[in-house]
């Protein structure tokens, strides 16, 4: 599976695209509000087990890192929050959104860690994971610009 970014999906090229179409619109951004966070995402395999991490910095309207780092490293003080989800699953809601060009109400980040039944919200401390639901609405339009 390829999506429109070009690279493999839920790899740091695959991000580090996202993070070049994100600085390529900064206006979208700016109507969001700033985003200062460190965000990960996690891709478990069939058992559960951790197969990828990604780090991501976001610094006011762009994402200023992209890291491959140990999954263990996202539980600590480098990492607001990360968002966790099985192979198959990341697959099929980036598929959604390339498909749809966006996601609908029922496949947003919000809707799917609400449902905490697919992607699961994670983080050392609360007030980390806090800022997911503070600034979900910029890390929704990065996520999407995987459609291109």
């Amino acid at each position: 599976m390829t999506s429109a970014v070009g690279a493999q999906p839920l790899t740091k090229a695959w991000f580090d695209d996202m993070a070049a179409a994100m600085q390529a619109d900064p206006d979208r951004y700016r109507r969001l509000g700033m985003n200062d966070a460190r965000v990960g995402f996690r891709v478990d395999g069939e058992d559960g087990s951790p197969e990828a991490a990604i780090l991501l910095g976001f610094r006011d309207f762009e994402c200023t890192s992209v890291e491959e780092v140990d999954a263990q490293r996202l539980d600590g003080p480098d990492c607001d929050y990360y968002l966790a989800a099985d192979r198959r699953d990341w697959e099929d809601l980036i598929a959604h959104v390339v498909e749809k060009g966006r996601a609908d109400p029922s496949h947003t980040l919000n809707t799917l860690v609400l449902a905490d039944d697919r992607v699961h919200l994670r983080g050392a401390t609360q007030l980390g994971m806090d800022t997911f639901y503070r600034l979900n609405a910029s890390l929704q339009a990065f996520f999407e610009e995987c459609a291109g």
